[in-house]
């Protein structure tokens, strides 16, 4: 059954922010109506205008802004963060991952912003007419679902092989990801490994690089978290369980023989 279009929208979320150079109080700085929300399980970006007290966008570009997150009723500081500054006079972008928000429960927040000159001066950036430096934001749970989704590979590139010449035949998965843009307080992963008739040796490694680091089984990228799993004709599966912040996690394979293969690998964190 047709129950006609739905609509979906895009648009920004746009706070407007006023610097000044003196502690002067200013009068015509513009206030902000709209709370924000930011949806946890999502980057949400909040963009701000930078104006002066005579509401001209401002250069910010060579300043330190930086954003405080902060719970109203214990005062604690959950989230620092910096701004990215942009090209555009007067434009400052914050970017909430899913992981700045993983360990915060919905609710109802302040944020604040701090303005860090050239002067090495920690200067208040305004919110609204009244000299207040902090505005409400909503955390929401709408985006949240557990559990997260596992990551499978079923297929091994191999990397090293003795007929050209290498020691030993080796094989990587491609690159899971890891905690990136996430950083999750108890960094824990699970790694499923399932052999048939495996006999030879398993590595779990990991890489923090920001991209996605190379397959080759000797990249220096890379470095183990568990190193030589030995396997002698083995076909039961096997887990790991460990607790590593970075951002890509593989598994490397060194068969004895051309009957040892991986099936698949399953990574939960």
């Amino acid at each position: 059954m047709n129950y006609g279009a739905h609509k979906l929208y895009l648009y920004d979320d746009i706070v407007e922010l006023v610097v000044t150079a003196n502690s002067l109080y200013v009068d015509n700085r513009p206030m902000n109506n709209r709370k924000l929300q930011a949806h946890k399980g999502l980057t949400n970006t909040i963009t701000f205008n930078i104006r002066n007290r005579d509401r001209k966008l401002q250069n910010v570009y060579a300043d330190d802004l930086v954003a405080y997150f902060v719970n109203p009723a214990s005062k604690a500081r959950l989230l620092t963060k910096r701004l990215d500054t942009t090209a555009d006079v007067g434009i400052a972008k914050l970017y909430l991952t899913s992981g700045d928000l993983e360990n915060i429960d919905p609710g109802l927040y302040r944020i604040y912003v701090t303005r860090t000159t050239d002067g090495n001066k920690n200067m208040p950036v305004y919110a609204n007419q009244n000299n207040d430096i902090s505005f409400e934001i909503e955390v929401t749970g709408q985006a949240v679902f557990d559990p997260a989704a596992t990551q499978s590979v079923t297929t091994l590139l191999q990397t090293s092989n003795t007929a050209n010449g290498a020691v030993a035949n080796a094989y990587t998965t491609s690159a899971f990801l890891g905690n990136i843009e996430r950083n999750y307080k108890d960094a824990q992963h699970s790694v499923a490994i399932y052999p048939s008739t495996y006999t030879g040796n398993v590595k779990i490694q990991g890489s923090c690089v920001l991209n996605t680091p190379s397959n080759d089984d000797a990249a220096p990228a890379w470095f183990d978290i568990v190193g030589n799993i030995s396997l002698s004709a083995e076909s039961n599966i096997i887990h790991r369980t460990f607790i590593v912040n970075t951002n890509w996690l593989r598994v490397v394979s060194y068969p004895d023989n051309a009957n040892s293969s991986i099936t698949q690998v399953l990574v939960r964190n």
